[in-house]
């Protein structure tokens, strides 16, 4: 698998993409928004995306998640 796409978990809300970055490096859970993944509904976190063989993590965020960010799970950064 490649890319996986994430919403927050739990009824957060982020307005930045630093805090986006935030939660991800506390291994806070966010939950798959994929309807193509076999895992759409569960929860991830950092630790979990490490573990598999992702290279990119898709986040939707904002008040109505208008907004997208991607994580590089390769180099550890936020794109």
């Amino acid at each position: 698998m490649f890319e996986l796409k994430v919403i927050p978990a739990n009824g957060r809300v982020f307005n930045s993409k630093a805090a986006v970055w935030d939660a991800w490096t506390a291994n806070k859970d966010f939950t798959i928004a994929d309807v193509s993944s076999r895992w759409d509904g569960k929860p991830v976190n950092k630790q979990d995306a490490d573990r598999s063989d992702l290279a990119c993590v898709s986040v939707r965020y904002g008040k109505n998640l208008e907004k997208v960010c991607s994580i590089n799970l390769i180099k550890n950064r936020m794109n």
